[in-house]
């Protein structure tokens, strides 16, 4: 596992993030206040079009899902209580996070007082600047720490979001643009360069900001009648993902500890992540609502992805003992029977160069 500083951090939002590790909390109710940090629009935000559509997955629930118009990446869960508003996971940037809340008056007029994030990635966590003070933002103490360590120098967000990764997308786009001729192909285009555009403006802006409370196994939150319980189920996508686990509801969320296909597996631990996913089929749900892609009610896919986790790590793990490199064990690795459940199962070089790194000691 990295090794993360919590010393010398500055240019944090928050004037005071004590880190708590409570086995339950409960959140005293507060009046009308808006969530955002600063009253300034972030850049990024000039789009067309709404950038969410709420899908209702249950009374008070709904799965915020990006439409295109703006670079969100991950998805969003959105609780409805009685007085306040709990958003999950809050985006890839400042910009996609203040949309988001510009976009929940659609609806709902109560406040957002509560923020959790599912774990420390760019495309869930990076909206957190926009809250002030007075927003609780939940997550693991790794995911604390994992914040405060300068982030977007890791390798999963320098593939991604280096400026000359932008810089070079943005190039090509506006030559193919100025070669395409058909109107729908120039359309779609356009809305992509935009997208992209904008999301590099934001991304200038960005300030990663850790959660504010944290735990290390579980809290349990009570909003009105709802009860919310934040589940620490073991190492998997990272060294601290949470579920959210509504009990009465039978709903949980779960970032990319689960999603609707393979997740990046960049900071994982394949094997306890496999067996963590056990501990997630001891809860009572019916209805899986992930960090990416659409809800779900097939809990057979649990054990797809266990499956498909171990035969990852036995197909690197083999390459490695022959003395392939990392880069030519994802170009070998082959994992063609998973194309049914998902359509790109291949292993790419950041999951190949972790499992190598894990065979070899890290932590």
């Amino acid at each position: 596992m990295r090794r993360f500083v919590l010393a010398g951090v500055v240019g944090l939002l928050f004037v005071s993030a004590v880190l708590l590790s409570p086995e339950s909390g409960d959140l005293a109710a507060q009046g009308p206040s808006t969530p955002l940090g600063t009253s300034a629009r972030p850049a990024g935000t000039n789009i067309t079009g709404a950038a969410f559509r709420f899908n209702k997955v249950k009374e008070g629930i709904y799965h915020a899902i990006g439409t295109g118009a703006m670079a969100v990446v991950g998805n969003s869960t959105i609780l409805v209580n009685e007085r306040d508003v709990t958003v999950i996971d809050d985006h890839v940037s400042p910009a996609a996070a203040w949309m988001l809340v510009e976009e929940l008056k659609t609806i709902t007029t109560k406040p957002v007082t509560t923020v959790v994030n599912t774990h420390f990635h760019f495309d869930h966590a990076h909206g957190n600047q926009i809250f002030g003070p007075e927003v609780q933002i939940i997550g693991h103490e790794f995911t604390r720490r994992a914040l405060l360590d300068n982030p977007t120098a890791q390798p999963l967000y320098q593939s991604f979001y280096a400026p000359k990764v932008f810089e070079g997308q943005i190039e090509n786009m506006k030559k193919r643009l100025s070669e395409e001729k058909d109107p729908a192909v120039r359309a779609k285009l356009q809305t992509q360069l935009t997208s992209t555009e904008q999301n590099y403006a934001s991304q200038k802006e960005l300030r990663p900001t850790p959660p504010n409370v944290t735990l290390t196994t579980q809290m349990t939150l009570h909003r009105g009648d709802r009860e919310i319980q934040i589940r620490f189920l073991g190492r998997g996508h990272t060294a601290g993902d949470v579920v959210v686990y509504l009990p009465k509801e039978r709903v949980v969320i779960t970032g990319d500890f689960l999603t609707s296909g393979t997740s990046n597996m960049s900071d994982s631990y394949p094997l306890e992540w496999a067996a963590a996913l056990d501990e997630l089929k001891k809860l009572d749900f019916d209805t899986v609502v992930p960090g990416h892609g659409e809800a779900y009610t097939d809990k057979g896919r649990i054990d797809t992805y266990q499956a498909y986790l171990r035969d990852v790590w036995t197909t690197v793990s083999a390459l490695k003992k022959q003395g392939v490199s990392a880069e030519e064990a994802a170009k070998r690795a082959d994992l063609s029977k998973y194309k049914p459940s998902y359509p790109n199962p291949a292993v790419p070089v950041l999951a190949t160069q972790r499992i190598y790194a894990l065979i070899d000691g890290a932590r």
